[in-house]
Protein backbone atom coordinates (compact mmCIF):
# COMPACT_ATOMS: atom_id res chain seq x y z
CA UNK A 1 0.00 0.00 0.00
CA UNK A 2 2.85 2.33 0.87
CA UNK A 3 4.35 1.72 -2.57
CA UNK A 4 1.10 2.78 -4.28
CA UNK A 5 0.98 6.00 -2.25
CA UNK A 6 4.61 6.80 -3.00
CA UNK A 7 4.01 6.29 -6.72
CA UNK A 8 0.92 8.51 -6.55
CA UNK A 9 2.80 11.27 -4.75
CA UNK A 10 5.64 11.07 -7.25
CA UNK A 11 3.12 11.35 -10.07
CA UNK A 12 1.47 14.38 -8.45
CA UNK A 13 4.89 15.98 -8.02
CA UNK A 14 5.41 15.73 -11.78
CA UNK A 15 2.48 18.17 -12.12
CA UNK A 16 4.12 20.71 -9.83
CA UNK A 17 6.01 23.59 -11.39
CA UNK A 18 7.81 26.17 -9.26
CA UNK A 19 6.19 24.84 -6.07
CA UNK A 20 2.67 25.20 -7.48
CA UNK A 21 0.37 22.62 -9.01
CA UNK A 22 0.01 23.22 -12.75
CA UNK A 23 -3.32 22.14 -14.21
CA UNK A 24 -2.04 22.70 -17.76
CA UNK A 25 0.97 20.46 -17.11
CA UNK A 26 -1.32 17.76 -15.66
CA UNK A 27 -3.65 18.05 -18.64
CA UNK A 28 -0.79 17.70 -21.17
CA UNK A 29 0.64 14.67 -19.36
CA UNK A 30 -2.75 12.94 -19.12
CA UNK A 31 -3.69 13.53 -22.76
CA UNK A 32 -2.94 10.58 -25.02
CA UNK A 33 -0.38 11.27 -27.71
CA UNK A 34 -1.36 10.33 -31.23
CA UNK A 35 1.11 9.75 -34.01
CA UNK A 36 1.38 12.62 -36.46
CA UNK A 37 0.02 11.83 -39.90
CA UNK A 38 1.75 13.25 -42.99
CA UNK A 39 -1.56 14.16 -44.69
CA UNK A 40 -2.86 16.45 -41.92
CA UNK A 41 -2.13 19.67 -43.84
CA UNK A 42 -3.82 18.28 -46.95
CA UNK A 43 -7.08 17.59 -45.12
CA UNK A 44 -6.98 20.85 -43.14
CA UNK A 45 -6.08 22.99 -46.14
CA UNK A 46 -7.66 26.44 -46.08
CA UNK A 47 -10.31 26.87 -48.76
CA UNK A 48 -11.45 23.24 -49.01
CA UNK A 49 -15.15 22.75 -49.55
CA UNK A 50 -16.36 20.93 -46.39
CA UNK A 51 -18.01 18.04 -48.26
CA UNK A 52 -14.83 17.57 -50.34
CA UNK A 53 -12.79 17.66 -47.15
CA UNK A 54 -14.97 15.00 -45.50
CA UNK A 55 -14.86 12.58 -48.45
CA UNK A 56 -11.09 13.14 -48.78
CA UNK A 57 -10.62 12.31 -45.10
CA UNK A 58 -12.70 9.13 -45.45
CA UNK A 59 -10.76 8.13 -48.55
CA UNK A 60 -7.37 8.71 -46.92
CA UNK A 61 -8.47 6.66 -43.91
CA UNK A 62 -9.89 3.99 -46.28
CA UNK A 63 -13.37 4.33 -44.79
CA UNK A 64 -15.38 4.86 -47.97
CA UNK A 65 -17.90 2.08 -48.55
CA UNK A 66 -16.31 0.60 -51.66
CA UNK A 67 -17.46 -2.71 -53.11
CA UNK A 68 -14.58 -4.60 -51.49
CA UNK A 69 -15.75 -3.44 -48.04
CA UNK A 70 -19.35 -4.68 -48.35
CA UNK A 71 -20.82 -5.99 -45.13
CA UNK A 72 -24.09 -7.32 -43.80
CA UNK A 73 -24.41 -9.94 -46.53
CA UNK A 74 -25.41 -7.46 -49.24
CA UNK A 75 -24.83 -8.99 -52.65
CA UNK A 76 -23.76 -6.34 -55.14
CA UNK A 77 -21.39 -6.28 -58.06
CA UNK A 78 -17.79 -5.77 -57.01
CA UNK A 79 -16.66 -4.52 -60.42
CA UNK A 80 -15.75 -0.88 -60.96
CA UNK A 81 -18.70 1.04 -62.42
CA UNK A 82 -16.51 3.93 -63.56
CA UNK A 83 -14.15 2.15 -65.97
CA UNK A 84 -16.61 -0.73 -66.53
CA UNK A 85 -13.94 -3.41 -66.31
CA UNK A 86 -13.74 -6.51 -64.14
CA UNK A 87 -11.43 -4.72 -61.71
CA UNK A 88 -12.60 -4.95 -58.11
CA UNK A 89 -13.68 -1.57 -56.75
CA UNK A 90 -11.20 -0.62 -54.02
CA UNK A 91 -9.90 2.72 -52.81
CA UNK A 92 -6.66 2.03 -54.69
CA UNK A 93 -8.54 1.25 -57.88
CA UNK A 94 -10.99 4.18 -57.69
CA UNK A 95 -8.17 6.65 -57.01
CA UNK A 96 -6.18 6.46 -59.49
CA UNK A 97 -5.82 3.04 -61.10
CA UNK A 98 -9.23 3.43 -62.71
CA UNK A 99 -8.95 4.92 -66.18
CA UNK A 100 -11.90 7.23 -65.41
CA UNK A 101 -10.39 8.96 -62.36
CA UNK A 102 -6.91 8.83 -63.87
CA UNK A 103 -8.16 10.75 -66.92
CA UNK A 104 -9.77 13.44 -64.74
CA UNK A 105 -6.72 13.85 -62.49
CA UNK A 106 -4.30 13.94 -65.43
CA UNK A 107 -6.34 16.61 -67.26
CA UNK A 108 -6.58 18.75 -64.11
CA UNK A 109 -2.86 18.43 -63.42
CA UNK A 110 -2.00 19.48 -66.96
CA UNK A 111 -4.51 22.35 -66.68
CA UNK A 112 -2.52 23.53 -63.66
CA UNK A 113 0.73 23.23 -65.61
CA UNK A 114 1.98 20.07 -63.90
CA UNK A 115 3.08 17.11 -65.96
CA UNK A 116 3.73 14.02 -63.86
CA UNK A 117 2.90 10.35 -64.09
CA UNK A 118 -0.11 9.35 -62.02
CA UNK A 119 0.88 7.04 -59.18
CA UNK A 120 -1.01 4.83 -56.80
CA UNK A 121 -3.44 6.27 -54.26
CA UNK A 122 -0.77 6.19 -51.53
CA UNK A 123 1.78 7.86 -53.83
CA UNK A 124 -0.63 10.62 -54.83
CA UNK A 125 -1.64 11.33 -51.22
CA UNK A 126 2.03 11.46 -50.19
CA UNK A 127 2.88 13.70 -53.14
CA UNK A 128 0.00 16.03 -52.32
CA UNK A 129 0.76 16.05 -48.58
CA UNK A 130 4.34 17.05 -49.30
CA UNK A 131 3.24 19.99 -51.44
CA UNK A 132 0.43 21.32 -49.26
CA UNK A 133 2.78 21.92 -46.32
CA UNK A 134 4.19 24.91 -48.22
CA UNK A 135 2.33 28.20 -48.20
CA UNK A 136 2.18 28.54 -51.94
CA UNK A 137 -1.05 29.58 -53.73
CA UNK A 138 -0.37 27.08 -56.54
CA UNK A 139 -0.13 24.21 -54.05
CA UNK A 140 -3.21 25.41 -52.18
CA UNK A 141 -5.13 25.37 -55.47
CA UNK A 142 -3.64 21.95 -56.21
CA UNK A 143 -4.86 20.62 -52.84
CA UNK A 144 -8.34 21.98 -53.47
CA UNK A 145 -8.27 20.39 -56.93
CA UNK A 146 -7.18 17.05 -55.46
CA UNK A 147 -10.00 17.08 -52.89
CA UNK A 148 -12.51 18.05 -55.61
CA UNK A 149 -11.28 15.22 -57.85
CA UNK A 150 -11.69 12.66 -55.06
CA UNK A 151 -15.13 14.02 -54.17
CA UNK A 152 -16.45 14.16 -57.74
CA UNK A 153 -15.07 10.70 -58.52
CA UNK A 154 -16.87 9.32 -55.46
CA UNK A 155 -20.13 11.09 -56.35
CA UNK A 156 -19.97 9.81 -59.94
CA UNK A 157 -19.32 6.31 -58.63
CA UNK A 158 -22.42 6.55 -56.39
CA UNK A 159 -24.56 8.00 -59.20
CA UNK A 160 -23.60 5.16 -61.52
CA UNK A 161 -23.94 2.44 -58.91
CA UNK A 162 -27.23 3.52 -57.35
CA UNK A 163 -29.02 5.57 -60.02
CA UNK A 164 -27.60 3.95 -63.18
CA UNK A 165 -26.84 7.39 -64.66
CA UNK A 166 -23.58 8.34 -66.36
CA UNK A 167 -21.93 11.63 -67.07
CA UNK A 168 -19.01 12.04 -69.46
CA UNK A 169 -15.56 12.51 -67.89
CA UNK A 170 -15.16 15.81 -69.70
CA UNK A 171 -18.30 17.16 -68.04
CA UNK A 172 -16.90 16.26 -64.62
CA UNK A 173 -13.61 18.02 -65.43
CA UNK A 174 -15.57 21.09 -66.53
CA UNK A 175 -17.58 21.04 -63.30
CA UNK A 176 -14.42 20.83 -61.15
CA UNK A 177 -12.75 23.67 -63.07
CA UNK A 178 -15.87 25.83 -62.74
CA UNK A 179 -15.99 25.13 -59.01
CA UNK A 180 -12.29 26.06 -58.69
CA UNK A 181 -12.91 29.34 -60.53
CA UNK A 182 -15.82 30.09 -58.18
CA UNK A 183 -13.67 29.41 -55.11
CA UNK A 184 -10.93 31.60 -56.57
CA UNK A 185 -13.36 34.47 -57.15
CA UNK A 186 -14.63 34.22 -53.57
CA UNK A 187 -11.09 34.36 -52.13
CA UNK A 188 -10.43 37.88 -53.41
Amino acid sequence: MREVLDNGIDELNSFVSGGKFSISKAYRIMQPTWPKVPWKQLVLLKGLVPKHQFILLLAIQRRLATADRQKWGIQAAKECVLCETDAVETIDHLFFQCSHSQFIWKILLSWMGLNKPIGSWEDEVAWMAQRTTRRNPLYTALGITFAATVYHTWIERNTRRFQQQKRPKEEQVREIVLMLHTIGQNCK
